[in-house]
């Protein structure tokens, strides 16, 4: 079935892009009633972006790392909208256009789903530095990886979009036991969660 393409290639691409589908989206809120996350989410999201891609054009090497994090912020934002336009869609390429995003090709001739994660690992970067590293084995098919982790007992998880097999993750709780699963996004943009790994953050 066609879906939206959430993908972008570059830094302006995905400024560009979002530009695009929040505009379109605007334009036809008749089509798209209560999207979720709602437009302001998006609008918000995309302000923040375009100030800090606008700064790091001064090369100031703090301003480069923040426009990296509101850039997956922002990407992370347009993945979750796909998922409504895709619900909205329901294959329908016109529909898709409408809102803003790119057609996929047609995954009819695709066989089987995307596959489980597989080879996950997490270890503490340096002891005392509260830094992980999360590594799952690549699929040369994958077009974004999700990690997800929540502390140990709790019931929600938190989730994060990476271009890469390899992520490191910081801002967690010292001391504190980590639950941690990963899976690979293709073109059907299904879950298919690796088994879940414990951690102690140090």
């Amino acid at each position: 079935m066609i879906k939206p393409n959430y993908r972008s290639k570059d830094a302006t691409e995905l400024l560009n892009y979002a530009e695009h589908i929040l505009k379109k989206m605007t334009e036809n809120a008749t089509m798209f009633v209560e999207p979720a996350p709602a437009l302001t989410v998006l609008d918000t999201a995309l302000t923040a972006y375009r100030a800090a891609y606008a700064e790091a054009t001064h090369r100031d090497m703090r301003a480069v790392v923040l426009k990296g994090q509101k850039g997956k912020d922002l990407q992370q934002v347009i993945y979750r909208l796909s998922h409504y336009v895709d619900a909205q869609a329901l294959g329908d390429p016109s529909i898709i256009l409408a809102a803003g995003y790119r057609p996929s090709k047609s995954t009819q001739n695709r066989v089987g789903r995307t596959p489980k994660a597989t080879g996950l690992i997490v270890k503490n970067l340096e002891v005392g530095s509260g830094i992980l590293r999360i590594r799952v084995l690549p699929w040369k098919q994958a077009r974004l990886y999700q990690y997800e982790h929540r502390k140990k007992g709790t019931e929600e998880w938190s989730s994060m979009l990476h271009s890469n097999s390899v992520l490191e993750l910081s801002g967690l709780d010292r001391l504190q036991e980590y639950e941690f699963r990963a899976s690979y996004l293709g073109r059907d943009t299904t879950t298919n969660f690796s088994d879940i790994v414990t951690a102690l953050v140090v």
